[in-house]
């Protein structure tokens, strides 16, 4: 309840200012641990709605993922909400990753699905001063970044 609350709140702070927002989250739950390309577990698509409810009303106009299924099956309910496709991006190219995500345009709400190695980079490459580290066994973290690189925490 809390989450949905803070979610409001910081929706009507956006559609008053109409900046640009960005929602960053692992990967679900994953199947495998061993499997480079691992698609996601039952509990990874069960999240993965949770996902799609949590920013259905946020006016999500662009969605990322990684080269990798578990990423891609993440934001796969969000994008058939929405009728949107996701732009694929390279799992190891964070560089890429930020570069794509600040030449959105400066209305768009974005989700961009990634890995626990690479979002503290992508965290940092955006301009949010705060590190943010994600233990491999974490899952259901969302990491808002606002346009002045201000870091909201909330989980789903």
């Amino acid at each position: 309840m809390r989450t949905a609350i803070v979610l409001a709140a910081l929706l009507a702070s956006m559609s008053a200012s109409a900046h640009t927002g960005i929602f960053i989250v692992r990967h679900a739950e994953k199947a495998s641990s061993t499997d480079p390309d691992t698609p996601l577990a039952i509990q990874g698509e069960d999240r993965a709605l949770s996902l799609a409810r949590l920013v259905r009303n946020a006016g999500v106009t662009h969605v990322f993922a990684t080269d990798k299924k578990r990423t891609q099956q993440t934001v796969e309910p969000l994008c058939e909400q929405k009728g949107l496709t996701p732009v694929i991006v390279k799992a190891s190219d964070t560089a890429a990753m930020v570069k794509a995500l600040k030449e959105t345009p400066k209305n768009a709400i974005v989700v961009l699905a990634a890995h626990s190695d690479t979002i503290p980079t992508i965290l940092q490459g955006l301009g949010v001063a705060k590190p943010v580290t994600i233990k491999d066994d974490q899952y259901g973290r969302v990491f808002f970044v606002t346009e002045s690189n201000q870091l909201i925490e909330l989980a789903y």
